[in-house]
């Protein structure tokens, strides 16, 4: 709001300056009565001290709790921190004894002493003796302290039976006790004692804010329970996992007082409260009456993913998956790997056979998490593709399939306790259903019943590395190539005619080097050539790169700044098809909605393709006899196919092959640079003598 001055004759006034309406200046109430949270500066625990040591006070010099009393404002019972029960558990409270100092003169409540005593119901009821009141005058900042009733008149209306805490002067010596107030608010015996007040000493968990474990340390049938909301236990003996959001609980600590807040529901124990140790009760607090033994637990408040699985960028480009249900059952295989029969989807005990899959992600929810607190706790759904096509897995009536054209199926991977495995949900299914089993027929299916999952990785990148150097793309028994006339990029076999001659060994060489810069997972590169022929000293480069122009021909250009600029047409990445070969995709034409990025042959000529038609082997080829200084090294290289690998450039060495479990299934010694080796489907890993193990997918 805004404030407006307005001045009449000699008066000024302040106006809101929206509503014209005039501020008013009121005295404070002359007696403001304190609550409990306001004795200790904002917290109930805090401590009472008088100006000089008097008999009597059993209140100075302790940690004292202060407990509103429902349903009578401005009223508060107080206890002693460190002596707030007897053995039995019941309750101690400050109060008026009905026993008295005798003292000359006395009349009616003057000389009543102070106790710590429980609280009496039936016989002299006591109650209201041990509920007291704290005023402070506003205008001079002093205290004063009031008991409801005492033992005197214990059957007269309390408010006609409130007395002030006074000092009587006894002897020598100065007595703490109370007085009756007469109609003008002045005491009737004794003198007002100065009052101050100052903060106690707090609880403390000294672990800290962090995640926690919550058990119920009552005396009832869930003492020892695992709470998983306020007034929600686990079942019988069930512990909570530092796996799973369940029975975890978010502990934050923020200038003394406490939040406790579930991981898996939002659900608040207490927000922002004073918390009290339990006495003789290790790690144990009252919260919000309740008492807990809290134990700390290591979990990372920053896993945002807590409970499912979540794979990183670089995990999903360079990995591929396979799928393996558990039986459940003591007998056959630990766990059974998914094949496909005629597309659709089963269990197999022969690893052989197995599937491996690119996990897509396609949507992050917020499902869980502490949020009252900032804390979120995400799952993300992700869709399953083959690894060297577009099938992925989709439902039909009685079982799981691979399909292109289906509406293809998203799932949440939710861990168990142990992280050992995982169920299959399917997400935005009416029904709630898993992936399952049928025993019967061994195929997957969708079931309300889950089945166990495992989720297996192996190096399997859908683009591949390829070392600086000269290489040969071919496709189709041709070969790509710049023809020098039209700078077309063309496929072509040594001997076919230019325009003077014809196209040699060298035309087909092409340079083949990284870009700086590359997403994560694929590596981007340059194919470039020189001129065969051209002028000595000629250093012109030309970059193969996709064309918006000439019916979507692909071209080789020479500006160098295509190495520089944004969205480089001639940035190409080199995707991996099953049997070893590759599609030449563009980068530049794979961002755009009507895409295509792909490298083909028509007639001769090297075109633009939405879909991926040539697959295209890459060679390492001699350089041009001009440039022989930038011959690439010979590097051993492996190449899956179809039942069997190819190895090249490692003759006369020894390799040994293993499964993805680890298992030597085969050694040899190659005979020749290029040799063929058959073998079982799946993944291998071919160690190679005295260099390093390589892994191969064998379709």
């Amino acid at each position: 709001k805004y404030l407006s001055f307005s001045i009449s004759d000699k008066d000024l006034s302040m106006l809101d300056s929206k509503s014209g309406n005039a501020f008013s200046v009121e005295a404070p109430a002359e007696k403001f009565v304190l609550k409990a949270d306001q004795l200790g500066d904002g917290f109930t625990t805090f401590q009472l001290k008088f100006g000089a040591a008097y008999e009597g006070d059993i209140f100075s010099g302790k940690d004292l709790i202060a407990k509103d009393v429902p349903g009578k404002a401005g009223y508060v019972a107080l206890q002693s921190k460190e002596d707030r029960a007897y053995p039995n558990g019941v309750a101690k409270y400050f109060g008026i004894d009905t026993l008295k100092t005798t003292i000359s003169g006395a009349k009616d409540v003057f000389g009543y002493r102070f106790s710590l005593d429980s609280t009496r119901t039936v016989q002299r009821p006591n109650a209201a003796w041990q509920q007291f009141k704290f005023t402070i005058d506003l205008k001079n900042d002093s205290l004063a302290m009031f008991v409801a009733a005492t033992p005197l008149a214990a059957e007269t209306p309390l408010a006609a039976d409130t007395v002030q805490v006074v000092v009587a002067s006894v002897d020598t010596k100065q007595v703490l006790t109370v007085s009756k107030i007469d109609e003008t608010g002045k005491v009737l015996q004794g003198a007002v004692p100065y009052v101050a007040l100052s903060k106690g000493t707090h609880a403390n968990i000294p672990t800290g804010s962090g995640v926690y474990f919550l058990q119920s340390a009552s005396k009832g049938a869930n003492g020892g329970k695992y709470y998983v909301k306020k007034n929600s236990f686990m079942g019988g003996d069930s512990v909570p996992s530092v796996n799973l959001p369940r029975g975890q609980w978010y502990i934050k600590t923020e200038n003394g007082k406490y939040s406790v807040v579930d991981r898996e529901s939002d659900d608040a124990f207490i927000l922002n409260q004073e918390i009290f140790e339990v006495a003789e009760m290790e790690d144990t607090y009252l919260l919000d009456g309740d008492s807990v033994k809290v134990t700390p637990v290591s979990v990372d408040l920053k896993d945002k993913y807590l409970g499912s699985r979540a794979y990183t960028e670089k995990e999903l480009a360079e990995k591929g998956f396979t799928l393996h249900l558990i039986p459940g059952i003591p007998i056959g295989p630990a766990y059974l790997s998914t094949f496909t029969n005629d597309s659709i989807l089963k269990g197999t005990g022969d690893i052989s056979n197995q599937i491996m899959f690119k996990l897509v992600p396609k949507d992050t929810q917020v499902v869980a998490g502490a949020k009252q607190l900032g804390d979120e706790i995400s799952i993300i759904s992700y869709q399953l593709r083959t690894l060297f096509g577009t099938d992925r897995i989709a439902a039909q009536s009685d079982s799981l399939k691979l399909s292109e054209t289906s509406e293809p199926l998203s799932f949440h991977f939710v861990f168990n306790e142990t992280r050992q495995w995982s169920t299959m949900k399917v997400v935005g299914d009416a029904e709630g259903r898993y992936v399952g089993m049928d025993i019967q027929t061994g195929c997957l299916q969708l079931t309300k019943n889950p089945a166990n999952v495992m989720i297996l990785s192996a190096d399997a990148p859908e683009y591949a590395p390829q070392e600086v150097g000269h290489k040969r793309f071919s496709t189709a028994n041709n070969s790509l190539v710049m023809n020098p006339n039209t700078f077309l990029a063309e496929l072509k076999i040594e001997g076919n005619e230019i325009t003077k001659s014809g196209y040699t060994e060298d035309n087909f060489s092409l340079w083949v080097e990284k870009a700086e810069k590359s997403p994560l997972g694929k590596q981007l590169y340059y194919i470039s050539c020189k001129a065969i022929g051209a002028k000595e000293g000629d250093e012109t480069r030309y970059y193969l790169a996709a064309s918006d122009t000439l019916g979507g021909r692909a071209v080789f250009i020479s500006d160098e700044s295509v190495k520089t600029m944004e969205n480089s047409p001639a940035l190409f990445a080199f995707k991996m098809v099953e049997g070893g070969t590759y599609y030449l995709e563009n980068q530049s034409e794979f961002k755009k909605d009507d895409a295509k990025p792909y490298v083909g042959m028509v007639n001769g000529f090297a075109v633009m393709q939405p879909v991926p038609m040539a697959e295209f082997t890459i060679e390492n080829a001699p350089a041009p006899v001009a440039n022989e200084e930038i011959e690439a090294p010979t590097t051993i290289q492996v190449i899956g196919s179809t039942g069997e690998f190819q190895i090249r450039n490692a003759g006369g060495k020894k390799i040994t092959l293993s499964n993805i479990l680890g298992q030597t299934i085969g050694s040899r010694f190659v005979s020749s640079d290029n040799e063929s080796i058959q073998t079982a489907r799946g993944v291998v890993i071919v160690s190679v003598e005295g260099d390093k193990a390589y892994k191969v997918i064998v379709k």
